[in-house]
């Protein structure tokens, strides 16, 4: 007689198993997906939050540049009379260029490239000597700092990308404290950038959320005592 062992019965999951491992399968996929994303919109607001801060630094550097050689006349003119810089008076620096009573706005003459009793160049503006007349402004329409030399440029030129929200102008006295609004005495200036990143949807929130670089500068102008 030949004894037969039973195999133990050969069965699948259950319907049971088979919901539990489907459910513990996208909890994780899910956490994994949620972390993920997480992760890219810290990265991109870094980035972001970076752009903003490079940008602001940038338009000081250059501004600053700029504001050194404010009032610089050691031919003492006393008007604007080359033809590419336009009539005018002479100013060093005029702290409301369109007279809206804001100081957002500046514009810088000086008589450096190089120092030849005209500003902006020869009549006619052949060859023009640029960064002796420039007016620097906040366009807040498109949230750029805008820079048109005038003895080149036919219209402004926009100067950073679109993430400035506020351009501020101080005029300060040699204490470098007392504020002033006359143009001969000025002899700081201090100069200030808002920079706002991009609107950015956070997984947790249902609003855009941004952020925003404030950055200041202090410039000695050179030609004051």
């Amino acid at each position: 007689m030949v004894n037969e062992r039973r195999r133990p019965a050969e069965a699948g999951f259950t319907l049971i198993e088979f919901m539990i491992a489907a459910l513990i399968t996208s909890a994780v996929l899910g956490g994994t997906v949620m972390l993920a994303s997480q992760l890219q919109w810290a990265y991109t607001t870094q980035l972001d939050d970076a752009t903003v801060e490079e940008e602001a630094r940038f338009s000081l550097d250059w501004i600053e540049q700029l504001l050194r050689n404010a009032g610089s006349n050691p031919y003492n003119v006393d008007s604007l009379v080359s033809s590419c810089a336009g009539a005018g008076t002479f100013l060093g620096i005029d702290i409301d260029p369109d007279g809206d009573g804001v100081h957002d706005d500046i514009r810088i003459h000086a008589d450096v490239n190089p120092p030849n009793g005209l500003i902006g160049g020869s009549a006619g503006c052949m060859p023009a000597e640029a960064n002796e007349d420039v007016l620097i402004a906040l366009d807040d329409a498109n949230m750029v700092i805008t820079r048109q030399d005038m003895s080149v440029d036919a219209a402004p030129v926009a100067m950073t990308e679109p993430v400035v929200t506020d351009l501020r102008f101080s005029y300060l006295l040699t204490d470098g404290v007392t504020p002033t609004t006359n143009e001969a005495l000025v002899a700081y200036v201090r100069v200030r950038v808002i920079g706002q990143s991009l609107p950015k949807q956070n997984l947790y929130t249902v609003e855009n959320a941004y952020t925003t670089t404030t950055l200041e500068t202090l410039v000695r102008v050179r030609t004051r005592s």
